[in-house]
């Protein structure tokens, strides 16, 4: 799992110019493979997070890995989307 963090990570920061710069932070739990939801709110604007639930955490000005679980690595938007917790 910190293979494929890592491999994450990096592909983000080779992904191209952005508007305003991710944090360079990886959100990980004490485990180090922890998803944003179960976090609690100890990730901040702009990390890097995994996430279940792409839709509701992810901004989607940046590149996002997506994975065959439907999950993604992404920079987070600091908040679920109100949109989405209806």
């Amino acid at each position: 799992m910190k293979k494929s963090i890592l491999i994450g990570v990096v592909a983000m920061s080779l992904a191209g110019c952005y508007e305003q710069a991710p944090t360079g932070q990886a959100c990980l739990g004490a485990d180090n493979d922890s998803l944003v939801e179960g976090l609690g709110g100890v990730c901040k604007k702009g990390d890097i997070v995994a996430t279940k639930n792409p839709a509701h955490f992810c901004d989607f000005n940046y590149s996002v890995t997506f994975n065959g679980y439907n999950s993604a690595f992404c920079v987070y938007v600091g908040e679920q989307r109100e949109s989405r917790s209806k």
